[in-house]
Formats: C-alpha cells, structure tokens, sequence
C-alpha cells in the first residue's frame, strides 16, 4: 500500500480538469469548453485505488497555443513551485502531459512541452501523454501513434508512454456504449503502469495519531470506518451512541499509518446520557495515552451538518484549548455547510487548520468515495505540523494552568468560583463541576 503524486500538465484548454473528473467517473474539478480554461492554480484531489493513494494535481494551463504566443509566466510559476514543494517532501511519481489530438505536432505544442520539462528543473519524473478529444481521430489510436514517433522525436517530444481518450458521454454524439468506461480504464491503467511510488517497499509508512471528539451520536464511529475504508469501529444509530470509553483503530492507508482514538461522546450539559464527570476522566486518560504513543498530531472535531450548539463549543475548549493547550492543530469534519457557516465558527472561537465534509454512509458509494479521500487528504495534510506531547510531570497542574488562562481574572479561582468557572467554560453540570474540581485541587502533582 502507496502513495503517489500525480502531476497534470499542458497547455489551456485541452482538458486536463476533465481528464481529472474522468478519473472519478465525476465532477470534482469545474471545467470549461472555452479555450480560456478554468483552472488558475494548482488544485489536489485524492483517489483511493485498491488501498493505494493518489493524489492528483489539476495545474494551470500554460497559454502558449498552435499560433506560438507568448508563454504565461504565472502558469510556469506554479509548476514550478509544486514540484520544488513535492519534491523536498515525497516527491512528483508520474507526470501526466496532457493536449488534444493533432494531425501534426506544431511547435507551438513542442513550445509547451519544452516549457514544462524547463519547470520541473530536471527531475526524473516519468513522463506520459494524455491525448484528449480522441473521438476526433479517423484511424486506430495506435496506428496514429506509431505514425507520428518521427515527428515527436524530430521535436523532442519524449513520452514513455500514451493513452487517446475521450472524455465524452456514452450518449453525447456519436452515442457509444462503454466509451467513457474504456476512457477511465485507459488512464488509470497509464498512471498506475507508471507511477514511481513514494515509499519503498522497505521503508516503513507515516504515523499520524488523531483523536477524534465530538458529542455522542455525530457520527465518528462512521468516520473512522470511512477512513479505514471497512468496518472496524461499531457504529449506532440511537442518540445515545455507542463509544462510551476511548477505543484505539489501527491500519494503513497508503503512505500513512493511522492510529485514531475514537472518543467518549459528551453531551449536552442538560442532558444526562452519560456520566459527564467519566466522560471528562476519561478525555484526561486518553491524552496521557497519546503522549506515550509519541504525542498527537491531529485533534479532528465532528460536528453535524447545523447550528454551532454550546455542547460543541465545550468539546472545543476541552480537547483544544485545555488539554492540549492550544499547540495541536485541529481539523473539523462536518457536512456540506462549511462555505455557509465558516464565519460563525470562528465567531464562536472555533477554529482550524482544515475541514473536510463528508459523508459516513457508505450506501451512497459516489459521496463515500469522494469523502473517504477528502477525509484522509485532511489527515495527512498534518504532517507538516509534527506532534504535540503533553508534559509528564505534574498533569492536572497543567490542567488548572490552562484554566487560568481561560478565565478572567487575576488568579486561579479556588472552591465555589472554580466551581462556577466549570459550569460557564465547559457546560457542565454544577454537581459534576464540584466533583471535578475536588479531583483537580485533591489530584495535583500526581500522575493520573
């Protein structure tokens, strides 16, 4: 199980976006008739292909043309920042040079190509041709490759392998059965009979630990299934939910070695589906877990697809803010109303590295499908960021520290007013908070 980085690449307007929604069997990637084109910089979108990862880069388009026009700089800029990006982390595995089929290859299209072998500055990145808009071609693709190689050689245009596809409809004109399933099979059987994997087969692949909290019933059982790819974490339908201690999920995914602590759910403070006291214990636990486990690099927070809820401004507090002490980044995992209420999470104080909305339900294979790259392209995204270890020595001291500094105020409060600083930053109940606190104040100094 790999991974690899997949690079497309080409002049304006030949469809590369396209070729990228092929690839899917959807629309990820806006694309356009016009010779403009749409994409105006670097676009990643993840496909998960029998546990192997890909990630696929959409990239401007250079607007050279058949007529031989001016190069556009920008298009060279942020080629040539994604590789020198990609290549000082995993590396560029397969770079896919796209353009439409020709009769005769012009130097406006040996201009392009020569401009985008001049961007990757050297690099020894197999280099294979996509030719669109094969529906157009009169004789088999294959004779009409042979009969060009003098051409291609004459203008330097090296390709170590091709693949002609349409990116049409069965039903567009000329209707014909099976044509965009054979377009499909044709470009992933090209990219994964070239791609350079990142991993060796002795290297061993990334851990990344994740603690993934959120209230019970939001779903995370169904995203740590999501992310596995198969069943391994029980999932409930009642609201009352199922994960009630911290359970740990192990597998590989691609390049990356997932070890994911579903949470206890917490609850509503008026609401008394679980002990909220143990809930809160056991978040204590977990982290010192993690810390053993060579500290965590991602706090992922599920929120359901409606209003921000003081349940889920607690949870924030408590994971983030108190626990891990504001160091860890924090990616959130909800439905498709992101775009809409960004801007009310961050009013409400919640705020993240990324988000990635998805779906748990796996009898919408499409959704599932296009959540379960989304939903690993947030976790591994995390790895620039390294991982955060929680000190060993005096651990509920740390605790309280952190209260303080979520408190107006000069000093700690101490008895009642800890008590009340309980109930109005974490929700709690005012019997819970007591019993909290005492733990805090009779527990301090000593490992848990």
């Amino acid at each position: 199980m790999v991974a690899y980085n997949v690079v497309f690449a080409g002049e304006t307007g030949v469809g590369k976006s396209s070729l990228i929604n092929l690839l899917f069997d959807l629309e990820v990637s806006p694309t356009s008739n016009d010779i403009l084109g749409v994409t105006d910089g670097r676009k990643r979108f993840i496909a998960i292909q029998d546990s192997d990862v890909y990630r696929l880069w959409d990239t401007p388009g250079f607007n050279e043309g058949t007529q031989g026009n001016v190069l556009t700089h920008q298009a060279t800029k942020e080629l040539e920042s994604l590789f020198k990006e990609l290549e000082s982390a995993d590396g560029v595995h397969l770079l896919v040079f796209c353009f439409r089929f020709t009769k005769f290859f012009t130097t406006g299209l040996q201009r392009v190509y020569e401009s985008v072998v001049a961007s990757i500055h050297g690099s020894q990145v197999p280099i294979v041709a996509a030719v669109t808009h094969a529906d157009e071609m009169r004789q088999i693709p294959e004779n009409w490759w042979n009969g060009t190689e003098p051409q291609r050689k004459q203008k330097g245009l090296l390709f170590v392998d091709y693949a002609c596809v349409s990116t049409l409809e069965d039903e567009d004109y000329p209707p014909t059965l099976g044509r965009r399933a054979k377009a499909k099979n044709d470009m992933w059987r090209l990219i994964k009979g070239h791609a350079e994997p990142l991993l060796l087969s002795s290297s061993l692949p990334k851990e990344v630990n994740v603690i993934l909290f959120g209230q019970t019933g939001v779903g995370k059982s169904s995203v740590v299934n999501l992310i596995a790819g198969r069943p391994v974490a029980e999932v409930s339908p009642d609201a009352e939910g199922c994960t009630m201690s911290s359970t740990e999920y192990r597998f590989v995914v691609g390049a990356h070695d997932f070890r994911i602590w579903d949470t206890v759910g917490l609850e509503e403070p008026a609401v008394g589906m679980n002990a909220y006291f143990e809930a809160i214990l056991k978040a204590l636990q977990l982290i010192r877990r993690v810390a053993a486990a060579g500290g965590v690099n991602l706090l992922l927070f599920c929120m359901p697809g409606r209003r921000v809820t003081k349940t889920a401004q607690s949870n924030y507090r408590l994971f983030y803010e108190m626990l891990c002490e504001s160091k860890v980044p924090i990616g959130l995992d909800m439905e498709d109303w992101w775009m809409r209420n960004k801007r009310a999470l961050h009013d409400h104080g919640i705020k993240s590295v990324g988000h990635a909305c998805v779906t748990g339900l796996p009898y919408h294979p499409v959704k599932y499908a296009l959540s379960r790259a989304a939903i690993y392209g947030l976790l591994t995204d995390c790895d620039r960021f390294g991982k955060y270890i929680m000190p060993t020595d005096d651990w509920f001291g740390k605790v309280a520290k952190n209260m303080k500094s979520l408190i107006v105020g000069a000093g700690l409060p101490k008895g009642e007013r800890l008590t009340q600083a309980l109930v109005t930053r974490c929700g709690l109940k005012e019997d819970d908070a007591r019993r909290l606190r005492r733990y805090l104040e009779e527990s301090e100094g000593h490992v848990l």
